[in-house]
């Protein structure tokens, strides 16, 4: 089971996710003209800046992280926000994220409860490797699903280009980067929690410079694992 970033114990302050182009320019002419080749399966990058590791569960679980990785050994899943995803207005005062309890009101050993869906959205026809379009099957939805908000297929991550609806429950939408594995009809479309597998953008990322060796508010970068 691949590994997981603790949000809830690590929590970034900034967080840049985006696809980072591929692409290769020959030297300019005398005319200024110049030449760029490029590639449409661009990797996911993503930062994750002003972590507070500030007390002794964020260290420890910081350095245990760093342990699981072995530098750019191992893989993780990057787990990104649900904000600007298709929610309805006052999600958030609702607490339509929060977990769950049990029927009386107490929740797992370790302290979490059942974690609900917002979304519930479905590929309506199998998509092939390397396919860069889909047909949703949209069961509920906390709003319409809006170019640029991001999904993911597994642990694959996705941005949505183009989004046309032909009913009020199906959407033909096109997404970059391409597919990096086949998905079949009826696999779930993650839109409340979107995640991408992803490798540390160097050995060095987990460093951790603690402040009078007590804190620290680390930046780390993750490039995706293809």
């Amino acid at each position: 089971m691949t590994l997981r970033w603790p949000l809830d114990i690590l929590p970034p302050r900034e967080i840049v996710a985006d696809i980072a182009p591929r692409s290769m320019a020959a030297p300019a002419a005398v005319s200024g003209v110049q030449q760029v080749v490029a590639s449409d399966a661009g990797l996911w990058k993503v930062a994750f800046g002003g972590i507070p590791v500030v007390n002794g569960n964020a260290v420890l679980t910081w350095r245990a992280i760093a342990a699981t990785l072995e530098g750019r050994i191992q893989p993780i899943l990057v787990p990104l926000s649900h904000w600007y995803q298709p929610e309805p207005p006052n999600a958030e005062a609702l607490g339509l994220w929060n977990p769950v309890a049990h029927s009386d009101n107490t929740r797992f050993t370790d302290g979490t409860g059942y974690q609900g869906s917002v979304n519930d959205v479905r590929l309506l026809s199998a998509v092939a490797s390397r396919a860069v379009s889909a047909t949703f099957n949209v069961v509920a939805a906390g709003a319409k699903m809006q170019p640029g908000q991001i999904f993911s297929l597994g642990e694959r991550l996705y941005r949505l280009r183009t989004v046309t609806w032909t009913s009020a429950t199906v959407a033909a939408v096109t997404f970059r980067p391409p597919a990096r594995e086949a998905a079949a009809a009826s696999q779930r479309v993650e839109l409340d929690d979107p995640v991408c597998r992803m490798r540390l953008a160097s050995d060095a990322e987990m460093d951790l410079p603690l402040d009078y060796g007590r804190w620290s508010f680390p930046t780390v970068n993750f490039i995706e694992d293809v």
